[in-house]
């Protein structure tokens, strides 16, 4: 995912050729910031952050993709968000562009046995444990 974020081209070349250069090749900054609230669903009227990690896993896959951006470019170049804090995040977006990177990650194991749909919770019978191959984050 690191190499990803750095090779995806979102920017025009000198010559105003649309979707031609990447953060490495334009010298930008980039900022990493942890946003669990990207996978919350709606349950009612409230938010329903269950395909989101626990917070211990989710600071060390974190903290991981985070160190692994400043290794592959600059590190002065990389910048981080406060994990889990609520935050004033002031920059200028250059669009609006909005492109989600995924890992697509194996599917989770259903201990039951019993044939469910993909996203289907059953509340005190499957406990979901988020796992992600950390290799994923490279």
């Amino acid at each position: 995912m690191a190499n990803k974020v750095l090779k995806v081209k979102l920017w025009d070349d000198d010559e105003g050729g649309k979707w031609k250069k990447n953060v490495q090749e334009i010298d930008g900054e980039i900022l990493c910031v942890s946003q669990f609230t990207l996978l919350a669903g709606t349950k009612k009227n409230k938010p329903d952050f269950h395909k989101s990690a626990p917070p211990g896993p989710a600071k060390e896959l974190y903290d991981r993709f985070f160190q692994t951006v400043q290794k592959q470019y600059k590190e002065d170049r990389v910048k981080d968000g406060v994990f889990q804090a609520m935050m004033d995040v002031a920059l200028i977006n250059d669009g609006p562009v909005t492109i989600e990177i995924d890992t697509s990650p194996p599917p989770m194991k259903n201990p039951t046995g019993l044939e469910l749909p993909e996203d289907a919770t059953v509340k005190g019978k499957i406990e979901k444990q988020f796992i992600l191959p950390a290799s994923l984050l490279e």
